[in-house]
């Protein structure tokens, strides 16, 4: 005979669970950037998830927060929920709410399960090191439904085709520089010094104007003795660690839309697995490069709050295609434009426009 009187209490268990779930959902601090460690500060609530444009889908699930875990915790998942516990205390967040996990903590620990269903659900799970920088991101693979399709576009596509798309995506980064220059100095001779790297591209930059136009951009913006690969010098490591979560978003996006992230438009390094993710990002630099300037300009050590502000780039506003939105919403949309580019389901690639950054933005302003 069954036991009645367990299989009662079992589903008072769940009700309670769910109800228990239902509470903790409303106590979250609603935003696409949640911060663990401010949780317990007492920020208030949003009663609602950001309004903007339609957000990335994966698996049917609307994804739309980063979540940044910067203490020592231990993370599993229960009901489709991430639990991470500290000082044992739970707090649940529904896995089809996130997009992208940034682990700053050496000393958490999380378990095989949840990186299972981290894949299956196409949430990216980017790691730190002991200096607070990006060194790993994990993802699933290739899970897409026509993911063979997609990527027997890429692989047909002639060397001719991407030399000119690279072309087209080193004059907008160049251009979206100078504008940052000019956004960060006011100063116009300087924007035309750079400005002036992107007129007159060859395919395929056989010219490298863009590594010219970078020098002088750097040179310009902090001086001529700054060089990017000194990690003695503050702003790359505010650098590094901005690129390093816009790449990964940017990873997690062209996965869920079938691309396989190997198959560059100009990067073709055969151990890089984010040859397409390298290319697609190098516009979307310049957004990195006014925020890390911005909050880290006179600063003497790199800090918590900085990586949070990094982070947070994503969650910052970005008027795109005649439409204000999150700036995660942006990458979803200009990642779908070159899948539909590259399959021939449209003519070109709205590329973002730096002019058109509005960065952080009070709800209903």
């Amino acid at each position: 005979m069954e036991d009645h009187g367990n299989t009662s209490d079992n589903m008072i268990d769940k009700i309670y669970l769910l109800e228990y779930n239902k509470i903790r959902r409303e106590q979250i601090f609603y935003s696409h950037v949640i911060c663990l460690d401010l949780l317990k500060q007492g920020f208030m609530p949003k009663s609602e998830a950001p309004m903007g444009a339609s957000f990335f889908t994966y698996g049917g699930n609307m994804a739309f927060r980063v979540v940044l875990i910067e203490n020592e915790v231990t993370i599993k998942v229960k009901l489709n929920n991430l639990i991470v516990t500290k000082e044992g205390e739970d707090l649940w967040i529904p896995l089809d709410d996130i997009s992208m996990i940034v682990m700053d903590n050496l000393s958490s620990m999380l378990s095989a399960r949840l990186l299972c269903q981290l894949s299956e659900q196409g949430i990216g799970l980017m790691i730190c090191n002991q200096k607070h920088l990006p060194t790993g991101y994990y993802s699933s693979y290739d899970n897409h439904s026509r993911a063979s399709k997609v990527i027997g576009y890429q692989i047909e596509k002639s060397k001719e085709y991407y030399e000119q798309l690279w072309r087209n995506i080193v004059t907008v980064k160049i251009q979206n520089q100078s504008k940052a220059y000019f956004r960060l100095t006011n100063d116009l001779e300087g924007t035309r010094m750079i400005e002036e790297f992107s007129t007159g591209i060859m395919n395929g930059d056989k010219s490298n104007r863009e590594a010219h136009a970078a020098k002088v951009y750097f040179n310009l913006l902090m001086g001529t003795s700054f060089s990017r690969g000194n990690e003695d010098i503050l702003l790359n490591s505010g650098l590094d660690y901005g690129y390093a979560v816009l790449r990964g978003y940017i990873a997690r996006v062209c996965v869920g839309y079938g691309l396989n992230t190997q198959i560059g438009i100009h990067h073709k390094n055969e151990y890089n697995r984010f040859n397409l993710v390298d290319d697609l990002m190098e516009p979307l630099r310049p957004l990195i490069d006014i925020v890390a300037y911005e909050v880290m300009k006179n600063e003497p050590y790199f800090t918590a709050e900085h990586r949070r502000q990094l982070v947070n780039v994503l969650n910052m506003k970005i008027l795109y295609r005649n439409k204000k939105m999150f700036v995660c919403n942006m990458i979803e949309n200009y990642v779908e434009q070159y899948a539909s580019f590259i399959m021939e389901r449209c003519e070109n690639i709205v590329f973002p426009d730096i002019d058109e950054f509005v960065g952080e933005e009070l709800d209903g302003l």
